[in-house]
């Protein structure tokens, strides 16, 4: 009587070439090579398929699904019905197997998703691998629309985004969607799928900016040098709080809400000038080397950094005129104060991480990590102006 087999035939494993295997993460690698030495066919998926191949290997939907998934490949049917069977979207076919090295999320089957991002695939291996899983971080933190917002910009290939610039760009996105948060309060602009990327760009740029003069603030100056007053006409008001600064410089339009390098020797004060409520100047003063009690006026600037009238300067020289004088001395920013208030800022995204499975992904990046650096290089020359206004550049430092 001959012998029967019941079943699938199973081909032993060495007949399969293992080193199409190689392209998959080596701690994945066991896993896929284990599953394909089921049949031909699947390991075949190597070289066809290696998404499905991997989301079958990984666990990837209920084990249904997966089992007529593998039904699918074994009986010889489309790689397409195969990857409906598991749920898996078919533009994942385009995506070589060294990129994957986690667990793939639900993505997206929609039509749109799947044409704004399948087109935009890079045809390098290496950054194609680079691109999905920069896709995948923001579909998993974030969500649908910011990763297909990111696939449609075009710069996510490592040749034209670093790594501190995507993390950057997926944290300001984050806080965005998180108003309740302390980093979302200093975002001027937040994400939204308007935005073009150097747009966005610019905005996170502000956004750093200003978590650096948070840093440098912390709870505000508790010392302003000189008192609020008036002075024909006009009120001066010391500038003590990172929303001090914030507001008068959308009120002003210049760059005050990013003056942290600035403030970061404790030697700068500065001071808003208004009548009847509204701002029509700012003030800075600054320690002179040469005499500890009074302040130099180092510049007087109107809204967008214009000149102002001889009316502003006489109520300035007026108003410092009444103050009484003291000795002055410069106070430095803390950096332990400074790395405390950015551990607080940063605390809820890093545990968003935590609860995607992406801790370990984001490291929180600040200048004023610099403080100490700064302090050494000695007092910051101030520019001729407060800065550009907002719509011409950046403030020089």
């Amino acid at each position: 009587m001959g012998n029967h087999i019941y079943g699938p035939t199973r081909l032993p494993f060495p007949a399969h070439n293992a080193s199409r295997f190689l392209g998959f993460h080596p701690i994945w690698r066991r896993r896929v090579e284990h599953l394909a030495a089921r049949a031909g066919p699947i390991a075949d998926l190597a070289d066809s398929f290696p998404a499905l191949l991997f989301a079958l290997a990984s666990g990837y939907g209920t084990s249904t699904r997966r089992k007529r998934a593998r039904a699918h490949v074994e009986m010889g049917h489309s790689l397409k019905a195969a990857a409906r069977a598991l749920d898996l979207p078919f533009w994942l076919r385009r995506i070589p197997a060294c990129a994957f090295t986690r667990p793939l999320p639900d993505i997206p089957g929609d039509m749109e998703f799947a044409v704004a991002v399948s087109s935009r695939i890079p045809s390098r291996n290496e950054d194609a691998a680079i691109w999905f899983d920069r896709i995948l971080f923001a579909l998993k933190l974030i969500g649908r629309d910011f990763a297909m917002w990111l696939a449609c910009s075009g710069r996510l290939a490592p040749n034209q985004s670093t790594d501190e610039d995507f993390q950057w760009l997926v944290a300001w996105a984050w806080y965005a969607m998180h108003p309740e948060t302390s980093g979302a309060k200093l975002l001027r602009r937040p994400w939204s799928a308007a935005l073009t990327w150097k747009k966005a760009n610019e905005e996170i740029a502000i956004w750093r900016k200003r978590i650096d003069l948070a840093a440098t603030l912390g709870e505000g100056i508790c010392d302003p040098w000189f008192a609020d007053g008036y002075a024909l006409g006009l009120q001066v008001t010391a500038l003590r709080t990172v929303q001090h600064f914030i507001d008068e410089s959308v009120a002003m339009e210049n760059c005050l809400d990013q003056y942290a390098r600035h403030l970061t020797l404790g030697r700068v004060r500065v001071f808003s000038v208004r009548k009847e409520g509204r701002s029509v100047a700012n003030l800075e003063l600054a320690l002179r080397p040469d005499d500890a009690t009074m302040p130099g006026i180092v510049q007087l600037r109107g809204p967008r950094n214009r000149r102002v009238s001889t009316h502003v300067w006489q109520a300035v020289h007026a108003w410092l005129g009444s103050q009484p004088f003291r000795a002055l001395a410069s106070e430095p920013v803390d950096a332990a104060r400074a790395e405390g208030m950015l551990r607080a800022l940063w605390q809820p995204y890093l545990d968003a991480l935590v609860s995607v499975g992406m801790d370990g992904r984001h490291k929180p990046l600040s200048r004023i990590r610099h403080t100490l650096r700064l302090r050494r290089q000695g007092p910051v020359s101030t520019a001729a102006t407060l800065c550009r206004p907002l719509d011409q550049g950046h403030l020089e430092t």
